[in-house]
């Protein structure tokens, strides 16, 4: 489902806007529940308390956290 990512908003923040029920808890950068993987585009992460450097290598990251770097990102919760 695509849904629009107001400028400086957290992905996790514009899919419980859009009504999406996505995974998350602590909405601080400290849990990994809402840990997804990037499909397509990049994000930055405003923290990153959990991820291991290996995952974020790998693509993962904090959507609590996790702000666009480009007009399209594509993530994947399932691929965790």
């Amino acid at each position: 489902r695509e849904v629009e990512v107001a400028a400086g908003e957290a992905i996790l923040d514009a899919g419980l806007r859009a009504g999406l029920n996505l995974p998350f808890s602590c909405r601080g950068g400290m849990c990994c529940t809402c840990r997804a993987r990037l499909i397509e585009g990049g994000a930055e992460m405003a923290v990153n308390y959990s991820l291991e450097p290996w995952e974020v290598r790998a693509g993962y990251v904090l959507t609590c956290q996790a702000r666009p770097t480009g007009a399209r990102v594509v993530v994947d919760y399932d691929q965790v």
